[in-house]
């Protein structure tokens, strides 16, 4: 199936099957399974809480999609660094985390994932907030092709790319792709622990030094 594989940008017409495809993939995530503890529900509240983000995503930032067998298998979404502010709109992912887990709880979650903050790099890099795949399709280099798409996008751009991953299965995935640890916070004490990985800029000698910061 992967070989009739195509990755290109998203449209708004994506955003349903983008959400099915966040939810199924982040179902067992450690993050998911914290911040949404009834698996029953689990789907569902991951559809919804990360739908906001997506549009926001597709408006300034830059997304990626694998397609194939008349579908899409796979997702990557990116914040841009010196990106506009997207437009406002409703519900915010704020405001659908608090209608899930109540606002006490949604700001011990997000001031959780806000404490990764100084982990960040130094320099503008692009952030690979989402890279999901269909279940299954996984295991069969659709997301490392996603990934990849994003890292070109971005070298093209003159920066490099970081993320967060509260999975440690994931790391050897992104050790492969060029990815160094900055650094591990606990979110908390009955929580993951989020890594955040960098990979730097890889500019080869004589090419020119640029960057564009809208998609």
């Amino acid at each position: 199936m992967t070989t009739d594989v195509v990755v290109d940008r998203a449209t708004a017409a994506d955003c349903p099957e983008i959400r099915t495809v966040l939810a199924r993939a982040y179902h067992a995530n450690p993050l998911m399974v914290w911040a949404l503890p009834d698996a029953g529900t689990r789907q569902d509240a991951c559809a919804a809480w990360l739908g906001p983000s997506v549009d926001r995503y597709l408006a300034v930032g830059r997304v990626h999609v694998a397609r194939g067998a008349g579908r899409v298998l796979g997702v990557a979404a990116w914040r841009l660094p010196g990106a506009a502010q997207p437009p406002v709109t409703l519900p915010s992912p704020a405001g659908v985390l608090a209608v899930l887990v109540g606002r006490t709880r949604a700001d011990e979650i997000l001031a959780a994932l806000g404490s990764a903050a100084p982990l960040a790099p130094s320099a503008p890099a692009a952030y690979l907030n989402y890279l999901a795949v269909d279940p299954q399709v996984q295991g069969r280099t659709v997301g490392r092709r996603l990934a990849e798409a994003g890292i070109a996008a971005a070298e093209a751009d003159g920066v490099g790319t970081y993320l967060g991953t509260t999975d440690p299965r994931n790391l050897p995935f992104y050790r492969r792709l060029g990815y160094a640890e900055a650094g591990t916070v606990p979110l908390a004490p009955d929580g993951p622990a989020l890594t955040v990985l960098h990979r730097p800029a890889q500019v080869s000698a004589g090419s020119a030094n640029h960057m564009t910061v809208s998609p």
